[in-house]
């Protein structure tokens, strides 16, 4: 029995559940001779897991224990909607290795869209495409989650590539602690303001916009990327649409489909 998991972070927010939802529609049509389930890679945390909302039957290991339960071995294949090859890319790797192992028959899992420095140009060129509507003059400044050690490093090269296709674009991350850290959003909204910017269209790097975009990236509250930005003279409209939902990033995701079950 073949069988196709879509992997993602997930999330508690209702609009973000439904952009999932509606991503997991997309690609069954892109795959309808074969069952598939979403699944979420998230850390079970109390307030913000997609567990706490009630959705307990779609993390990974509940999936993977359902498909356990069939009765026959499942060719089991997983599309990863991560953004980099992080600590919850890791394990989503290592539990699909594990179900492979207790099934007896190879399982495949798709690379995350950052997976190695080389794909950061693809990314970024991704990203300038939807930016390309912006009017002259207006910046961008885009959330991405960050990560612990090396795949830190990933978003600093994306940072990079795309500030080469997009001069006034501007990518950073939460996890960020240092103000002088590029990927700081104070360091950022100082450049920006430098550069004589006083406009910036606020994105999240996120495969959906859930409660990090809505509160920590547009929230109005001190501390959020658009108090940050407006302490500079910086207005900051926000589009809350998450990867899923932009056209650039549904077709990368579609190539790798294709890879993964051809």
């Amino acid at each position: 029995m073949k069988v196709l998991v879509v992997a993602a972070h997930g999330s508690s927010h209702p609009l973000a559940r439904a952009a999932l939802g509606g991503f997991a529609d997309h690609v069954r049509a892109l795959a309808p001779d074969r069952p598939i389930h979403l699944a979420y890679t998230a850390f079970r945390r109390s307030g913000n897991h997609p567990a706490s909302a009630g959705a307990q039957e779609r993390e990974l290991p509940r999936v993977l224990e359902g498909l356990e339960r069939l009765g026959a071995p499942v060719e089991l294949a997983v599309l990863s909607l991560h953004v980099v090859a992080g600590d919850e890319f890791e394990r989503t790797r290592l539990a699909v290795e594990a179900f492979a192992r207790g099934q007896g028959v190879p399982a495949r899992l798709s690379g995350p869209l950052l997976a190695r420095p080389e794909d950061a140009p693809q990314v970024a060129r991704a990203l300038a495409g939807e930016l390309k509507a912006l009017p002259p003059g207006e910046a961008a400044v885009l959330m991405g989650h960050g990560a612990a050690g090396e795949a830190q490093q990933l978003y600093r090269e994306l940072a990079r590539e795309l500030q080469a296709l997009a001069p006034l674009a501007r990518l950073g991350v939460l996890e960020a602690a240092d103000p002088a850290d590029p990927l700081h959003i104070r360091a950022m909204a100082a450049d920006l303001a430098a550069r004589g910017v006083r406009r910036a269209t606020l994105a999240p790097l996120l495969t959906v916009a859930g409660r990090h975009a809505h509160k920590d990236l547009a929230g109005e509250q001190p501390g959020s990327w658009r108090s940050a930005l407006a302490a500079h003279g910086i207005d900051s409209p926000a589009d809350l649409r998450g990867l899923v939902e932009r056209e650039a990033f549904r077709a990368l995701w579609a190539g790798r489909l294709a890879g993964l079950l051809a």
